[in-house]
């Protein structure tokens, strides 16, 4: 009888050790599960009596860079095996804006996995309509859960080769025609721009000088156009850049994901906009080459200038 229960029990432990090997597999020596289920960090309220200084700034960063490698790989989807490993799909912060955010795509708990076919308006985060000709006023023009335009919003007016109605039908010509193009998923890597509106202002009750990021949008250019997808509001996709996370080069245990690249500034960029009073005009509009840089420079010497001026020594 003892012979017979413990020949059950090793038959029992063999299929699940089986069942573990075949049907959940862990990639890597520990469960990554921690970005999963981290929460958005709150950040300190401000009161308007305490601004003493505030200034809006437009800074663009430039993906391809090496600082900003992060954000802008990998440019195909990382996917993690099995049940045992809680870490979700690494995907870069294009796809994550607007597949998982802006079309409402879902990921599968249990393998981490993206839900190609489950796309749901109730998943969708809050986008706006970006005016080339006015990309100061970012938030005029929402776009509702349910438009259907949000599937095409990474397009751009290409050229397409029509018969020309007028030429002989015997030897046809050929024109281009104007046509609005969809920007294929593996032709995503021309968006490697990211257009940042930000505040900066000195906090007195604290004695700090902080920042908060208001608004982003991608920007890229294909052989045939330019492509000015969206705007999104920072602080309505913070809970989906806490929960994913970016590839950190210098040491894989430590979990950064978006948010943190993003709030402890880990990025490289430069200035091309300042409020001001000629409708928040572009430097770019003013200045050229070697002194446009100069330019955002000096803006952003003149804010470390006024945080370095409030203290005694």
């Amino acid at each position: 009888m003892k012979r017979l229960v413990s020949f059950s029990v090793l038959l029992a432990l063999m299929l699940l050790a089986a069942k573990t090997s075949f049907g959940q597999v862990l990639d890597g020596a520990f469960a990554r599960e921690t970005t999963v289920k981290r929460n958005v960090v709150p950040l300190p309220y401000i009161r308007e009596a305490d601004a003493m200084y505030s200034k809006k700034i437009l800074r663009i960063l430039e993906l391809k860079e090496k600082q900003n490698l992060p954000l802008y790989y990998p440019q195909n989807r990382m996917v993690y095996p099995g049940e045992l490993q809680p870490q979700r799909s690494r995907v870069n912060l294009l796809y994550l804006v607007y597949d998982i955010g802006v079309k409402g795509k879902t990921f599968n708990k249990a393998t981490g996995k993206v839900n190609e076919e489950d796309e749901t308006t109730d998943n969708r985060y809050p986008v706006f309509k970006l005016d080339a000709g006015d990309i100061t006023n970012w938030w005029k023009e929402p776009i509702e859960k349910d438009d259907p335009s949000r599937d095409s919003l990474l397009s751009y007016e290409g050229t397409m080769k029509v018969i020309d109605p007028y030429s002989d039908p015997d030897e046809p010509e050929y024109i281009d025609e104007p046509v609005k193009m969809e920007l294929e998923e593996s032709d995503r890597g021309v968006m490697d721009e990211l257009w940042v509106w930000e505040e900066w202002f000195f906090d007195k009750q604290r004695s700090v000088m902080d920042v908060r990021i208001m608004a982003m949008s991608f920007d890229g250019q294909t052989s045939e156009g330019r492509v000015w997808p969206f705007w999104i509001a920072y602080n309505d996709y913070r809970p989906l850049f806490a929960t994913h996370e970016s590839f950190n080069s210098h040491n894989e245990a430590e979990h950064r994901t978006f948010d943190d690249i993003f709030l402890q500034r880990r990025f490289s960029s430069f200035i091309v906009a300042e409020t001001n009073n000629y409708d928040n005009r572009l430097i770019s509009d003013y200045f050229v080459g070697i002194e446009a840089i100069r330019e955002g420079e000096r803006i952003q010497e003149e804010m470390f200038k006024y945080e370095h001026d409030q203290w005694e020594y």
